[in-house]
C-alpha cells in the first residue's frame, strides 16, 4: 500500500467518524399522532376543506363530539335529491326543508322544557339554569340553509373526503436528567486572633519548673 492509498483510507475513516458524530448530535423528531374519536375515526380540523361527490366542496366550521357542521360552498351546483315518494328536488330546496324541520323540532323541544319548568308539580321546577343549558344545546343543533351536520365516524364510508386532520406531537422526555443544582456560596472563613486565645494564655501562665512525679 503506497502513501496515497494510506492517505485516502485515513480520510475516509475520518469522514465516517464525523458522520457518526453528526448523527449522534441529531435529536429524533417525534412523529405526529392523529386525534381519534371513541370509535377510532380521524377528526377533521375546523376551518379546512371537505369534499363530497354529490355536494362538491364544503368547509368544516365546527365540531361537537363526533358530529361535524359543514357549510356547502356552492348549493346550486350540487346534485339533485330524490325523495322517498320518487319526486326530485334541488339540493337547495332539500337543504331548506331540512333546515325548517330542525328549527321546528328545536322549538318544540324548547317549548316542552319551558312548560315543564313552569309546572309546579314537575321535577324540573325552578331549574331555570338547567333549562337554559338544555335550550342552548338544542339551539346548537339547528342548522342554516347552507349547512349540514354529519357524523365523523361514518363520514368517509359515505363518500366524504377531508383535507386535514387533527393531530398532536407527544412531548419527548430527555434520556438523561440534567442536574442543574443551584450555586451555593461557600461560607466565609472565620479569622481567629491569636491574642484572644485563652487556652494559650493559660498555658503560658503555668509554672513548669517544679519536679514531676
Amino acid at each position: 500500500m503506497n502513501l496515497s492509498q494510506i492517505q485516502s483510507t485515513i480520510n475516509s475513516t475520518s469522514n465516517v467518524t464525523e458522520t457518526l458524530q453528526a448523527l449522534d448530535r441529531v435529536k429524533a423528531v417525534p412523529s405526529a399522532i392523529p386525534v381519534l374519536t371513541s370509535r377510532g375515526a380521524r377528526i377533521p380540523l375546523v376551518g379546512t376543506i371537505a369534499y363530497h361527490e354529490a355536494l362538491g366542496f364544503c368547509t368544516v366550521i365546527s365540531r361537537t363530539h363526533s358530529s361535524l357542521r359543514l357549510t356547502v360552498d356552492d348549493i346550486e351546483g350540487a346534485d339533485d335529491v330524490t325523495l322517498r315518494d320518487g319526486s326530485i328536488v334541488s339540493r337547495a330546496d332539500w337543504m331548506m326543508r331540512a333546515s325548517e324541520v330542525s328549527l321546528s323540532s328545536a322549538c318544540i323541544e324548547i317549548g316542552v322544557l319551558e312548560s315543564r319548568n313552569a309546572d309546579i308539580d314537575d321535577a324540573l321546577n325552578e331549574a331555570s339554569t338547567l333549562v337554559k343549558e338544555l335550550s342552548d344545546s338544542i339551539e346548537a343543533r339547528v342548522r342554516e340553509v347552507n349547512e349540514m351536520i354529519i357524523s365523523i365516524d361514518g363520514a368517509e364510508k359515505c363518500g366524504w373526503q377531508f383535507d386535514e386532520y387533527a393531530s398532536y406531537v407527544p412531548q419527548v422526555k430527555p434520556m438523561f436528567k440534567s442536574e442543574n443544582k443551584a450555586f451555593v456560596e461557600a461560607p466565609a472563613r472565620v479569622v481567629v486572633d491569636d491574642s484572644d486565645d485563652w487556652l494559650q494564655a493559660e498555658l503560658d501562665d503555668c509554672d513548669w519548673s517544679g519536679d514531676r512525679a
